[in-house]
């Protein structure tokens, strides 16, 4: 479930995520962050840092900034071949961060 908190100065929606969908997102992240993936450097690492440490603390807020990131982390791993076994649960992971950014337009 998504709640969009609309009060905040800079707009942000909470995640409802189940355990193996954290567990997920975070390997995600963290590996986005130990490669080389030139997609994810500048502004777009500053999100995606951040996305992984609300993530790795237990929280479940995100920007606006910091879901497109995670976004395209997800998508990113859902073409790889390490993260093939783990393709239907990227799927419904990245359906779940595009549904408050599709929201928004």
């Amino acid at each position: 479930m998504v709640e969009r908190q609309p009060s905040s100065p800079v707009e942000t929606a909470s995640l409802s995520l189940s355990r193996a969908e954290q567990w997920t997102l975070h390997q995600v992240l963290l590996d986005c962050l130990r490669g080389e993936v030139t997609a994810f450097d500048g502004a777009r690492r500053v999100d995606l840092r951040r996305a992984f440490e609300t993530t790795d603390g237990g929280g479940d807020t995100y920007t606006h900034t910091q879901l497109e990131a995670m976004q395209a982390a997800l998508a990113r791993a859902h073409h790889t071949r390490r993260w093939e076994v783990e393709r239907p649960l990227l799927e419904g992971l990245l359906h779940r961060v595009s549904v408050p950014l599709e929201a928004e337009t």
